[in-house]
């Protein structure tokens, strides 16, 4: 779970593997909230920006679960969205 500090970036492995340790969780710790940081993990450090779908592809969620998670993170100022285009990235 330290992916989730530092960003899970490019990486599919390291993604995948933070996915798995989340279904493997015990049963006492929320999975939602599990799941909502590594979509959050998933945007770039950068300051580049992801959009709703390509966050899906990335989670294998469907679209309409990850704008929840996305919509979430940025009511509480974690994600900012760009009006023009429509794609989030990470707060300033």
């Amino acid at each position: 779970m330290a992916l989730l500090l530092t960003g899970l970036g490019d990486s599919r492995e390291d993604l995948e593997k933070a996915q798995r340790q989340v279904g493997d969780t015990e049963a006492n710790l929320s999975s939602s909230l599990l799941s909502g940081l590594l979509v959050l993990a998933a945007f770039p450090a950068d300051g580049s920006s992801l959009g709703n779908a390509e966050v899906a592809r990335m989670m294998g969620m469907n679209p309409s679960t990850a704008h929840r998670y996305i919509t979430t993170l940025v009511v509480a100022g974690l994600l900012e969205r760009d009006p023009g285009t429509r794609r989030y990235r990470l707060s300033r």
